[in-house]
């Protein structure tokens, strides 16, 4: 080995990958070809081409490719700039005032033009939409997170059909009702729609209020009988066999004898049926011996069995369904204890700690987001040894892909209602459009085994109690707010979610607690904000652990490429206009300023900031995640805020808006790792806990080495045969002063490693004993070597003495190694 080996520092390595070619399957053709028997429903997806124009009959309508929403029309068009170059978010604000039209003419296909029904299927309308075919309004719309629907065949005829999509500005359209509430509810008028709450801007995204047609309209044309939802659950599962169920709802035309033929991992099961007209629930019952369960990542296996269904009158197939399902229960255990109260999950009757992240949108303009955009993000989701991901209820309910993606790597989600830091109206026009949301989404996730919990909301109990909103409402109007948040929060979603999703848990509100509260530290999940919001130091996060943690984080600035790409070079300075206009947290710039000159050298150039921000958020949050794992099984999970960006900004997130991994996400890689060490000094003793989130114990060997800065060992101690299990456990401990033997704290290191039986290093941690800017760090010497290699390029490092958090970057996209 090289000669600085002898003296240990710096011997860095790092594989840069790029994206690997087969991430994504190849595209499905716009209109696959139809199946050539004539009796199976058939979809045509409208054309991509459409035009739009801004709601005046004196416009020109212009060529817009979709799915599209107005904003990215507009950009397309060449009306309006890069909403997210430099401060044009400003200029753009009056799109949310005016109403918008697209259409676009098509021809319809003799197969589904043939058929009895067919239906104008509409996902992703974004949100209040008067839809018309030939003319004939055939849809009003107002959610965006429901399916529209309506049998239009009477409309249609076989060539020059025309849609038309009219859509309302969602500021105008709710301005009566938002005046004539009386009062002014928490969270604005966006409470007033069912619409993607952070379109209405958040502290770390813009304010875009658009509309749009997010998803390709579709026209599913049938006869006699169509396959609205399947859904295969069990009704007993062992070890030896699981009893499992599949439930149709099926609507038909006609009463007729057929058979059901269902296929399970290609064994076939048979059953003769009598349709009746109507819509109607059927089911179909088979056992699958030595069943296969599904885990989550780091448990075993995320096994998917395959299932399909054809509805067959004779020997032709008249309704087809298939779906994948996996095998598993899941319970979130709240239960009462010495210490206050559980709140963890049971995945197949065992204990899961939770590693992970809260996941937003992948883009404020969800029409931009393609299927390489979520097989990436759930990549580096797998990459970073996560196994939940809480998606986020500002946002929005996500695509199927993005499920089937967690479903095939095994990582739970928890799933909030998209209700976020408001208080929402309860009249019976909201609640009932509230209600059909929410029966549509639980159906249509809960053949998803990752689909791990249902939240109620985001912070609005939390919020309601305890940050004032109160005060701006007399008695009568409090009683009524309350009444309407619990018949939405406490009567209606716990409702459907035991009624519709298969035994999965609800939560009321996230958190249970508040960090105001003494028992958010002792029962139920916490959002806990002292570090950043309160200002309390990283340290605070040892002492405040809660039994779950759902929330937490600390901000940086993304990639320096990333604000390259938004900005001029006169904008690159913490105070300008540009860059503050990409920092939404009104004392953002300040709070990172000042946790980094509590650990930090301040650094002169913006572009250091930005650096040093990076290694700010990263140090501070591997201090929790690692106190909440060094306190397992009391603590039993741990999702920080927050995963991603909706645009290029300074925010909480791990990896920017183009996917590029700051500082935070490499740390979480390692501080994720399933089997961990976990190092803190108490009362001037160095003690190393260990842990592993794996099935089973795991045998280690724990290597605990000092040394000088020059990687000069000052002492060193082995321990074979360490047994790391289930609860964490200090493996080793030491007085600082003996085994720093009379080197400086600011000169020393600590390197901790575990390997398995076979030496391979199943996590190495290197530990200081003081802030960086107490550090002895010298000037030194890095020799760098590159060497292409399949995926990427191998690149090795050497340096004589310690470079502390070198940085590197490339031009190519992707992530390394280290």
């Amino acid at each position: 080995m090289h000669k600085a080996m002898h003296k240990f520092f710096f011997f860095f390595f790092a594989l840069f990958a790029a994206m690997p070619a087969d991430a994504v399957s190849p595209a499905e053709p716009e209109n696959p070809p139809f199946a050539p028997d004539p009796y199976l429903p058939k979809t045509f997806v409208l054309p991509e081409t459409w035009q739009f124009r801004q709601a005046d009959s004196s416009k020109q309508w212009l060529a817009v490719k979709a799915p599209v929403s107005v904003h990215t029309a507009l950009q397309q068009a060449g009306l309006i700039d890069d909403p997210f170059y430099r401060d044009n978010e400003a200029k753009l604000q009056w799109i949310e005032q005016a109403d918008w039209e697209f259409q676009t003419t098509f021809d319809v296909p003799e197969e589904v033009l043939k058929k009895a029904h067919i239906d104008l299927v509409l996902r992703g309308l974004d949100t209040y939409a008067h839809v018309y075919i030939n003319d004939s309004l055939v849809v009003e719309a107002d959610n965006q997170f429901r399916t529209w629907r309506a049998d239009v065949k009477k409309w249609l005829r076989p060539t020059g059909n025309r849609i038309h999509i009219y859509f309302e500005s969602p500021l105008k359209k709710t301005d009566e009702d938002w005046k004539n509430l009386g009062y002014e509810l928490p969270g604005g008028q966006r409470t007033m729609t069912r619409k993607a709450q952070f379109h209405y801007g958040w502290d770390w995204g813009p304010r875009f209020v658009g509309c749009g047609i997010l998803k390709m309209p579709e026209l599913v044309g049938w006869t006699d009988v169509f396959i609205e939802n399947v859904w295969v659950t069990h009704q007993e599962i062992s070890p030896e066999r699981a009893r499992m169920v599949a439930r149709i709802r099926y609507r038909s035309d006609v009463k007729a004898q057929v058979s059901f033929v269902s296929n399970v991992n290609r064994r076939r099961i048979i059953e003769d049926r009598v349709l009746q007209p109507g819509v109607h629930d059927d089911s179909t019952s088979f056992d699958i011996a030595d069943p296969k369960f599904w885990w989550c990542a780091g448990m075993g296996e995320p096994y998917l069995y395959d299932f399909s269904m054809d509805i067959k009158r004779g020997a032709s197939p008249i309704a087809t369904c298939k779906t994948k399902f996996g095998i598993r229960t899941v319970q979130l255990v709240k239960g009462k204890d010495q210490r206050g109260e559980s709140f963890y999950f049971k995945l197949n009757g065992r204990p899961v700690f939770c590693r992970g992240a809260n996941y937003i949108p992948n883009h404020i303009f969800q029409d931009k987001v393609t299927p390489k955009d979520y097989v990436t993000l759930l990549n580096d989701v797998v990459a970073s040894n996560m196994n939940m991901l809480r998606v986020w209820g500002g946002g929005i309910y996500e695509d199927d892909l993005f499920y089937e993606l967690c479903d095939a790597r095994g990582i739970m989600v928890w799933q909030d209602f998209m209700y976020a830091c408001a208080m929402y109206p309860g009249s019976g026009s909201f609640l009932k459009n509230a209600a059909f949301e929410a029966v549509e989404q639980i159906e249509r996730l809960r053949n998803h085994p990752s689909i791990a919990l249902w939240c109620g909301n985001n912070e609005n109990n939390e919020a309601w109690h305890h940050w004032g909103w109160q005060m701006k409402f007399d008695e009568a109007q409090r009683t009524r707010l309350w009444r309407d948040y619990r018949t939405l929060f406490n009567d209606m979603l716990p409702a459907y979610v035991e009624n519709y999703a298969g035994g999965v848990s609800y939560h009321e509100s996230s958190p249970t607690f508040g960090r105001g509260n003494p028992k958010s530290t002792s029962e139920g999940d916490s959002h806990y904000w002292g570090v950043w919001h309160d200002e309390e130091p990283f340290r605070a996060f040892d002492k405040k652990v809660p039994r779950f943690m759902s929330e937490f984080g600390f901000q940086s600035f993304p990639a320096w490429k990333t604000i390259e790409s938004f900005t001029l070079p006169e904008d690159r300075k913490l105070d300008s206009p540009v860059m503050l206009a990409h920092q939404k947290h009104p004392r953002g710039n300040a709070l990172i300023a000042e946790y980094m000159k509590r650990d930090y050298r301040m650094p002169q150039r913006f572009e250091d900031f930005v650096y040093v921000s990076q290694l700010v958020q990263a140090e501070g949050m591997r201090t929790g995640i690692e106190a909440h794992r060094r306190n397992k099984p009391y603590c039993m999970g741990t999702l920080y805020w927050q995963l991603n960006d909706v645009w290029p900004v300074a925010s909480w997130s791990g990896r920017d808006c183009f996917g590029r991994w700051k500082a935070l996400q490499y740390y979480v890689r390692e501080a994720f790792s399933p089997v961990a060490a976990l190092p803190i000094v108490e009362d001037d003793i160095l003690k190393v806990f260990a842990v592993s989130d794996l099935a089973k114990d795991t045998v280690v060997t724990v290597d605990v080495r000092v040394l000088d800065l020059g990687g000069s060992t000052l002492t060193k101690e082995t321990l074979p045969g360490v047994k790391v299990g289930f609860e964490s456990r200090m493996v080793w401990q030491g007085a600082v002063k003996t085994v720093l033997k009379k080197n400086k704290p600011a000169n020393s290191v600590v390197d901790i490693t575990l390997k398995n039986a076979e030496g391979q290093i199943l996590h190495r941690r290197l530990f200081y004993f003081v802030p960086p800017k107490d550090l002895g760090l010298v000037k030194t010497k890095i020799k760098t070597t590159v060497t292409q290699v399949n995926d990427g390029y191998q690149i090795t490092l050497e340096s004589g003495q310690l470079a502390k958090n070198v940085l590197l970057q490339t031009d190519a996209e992707g992530f390394f190694e280290d």
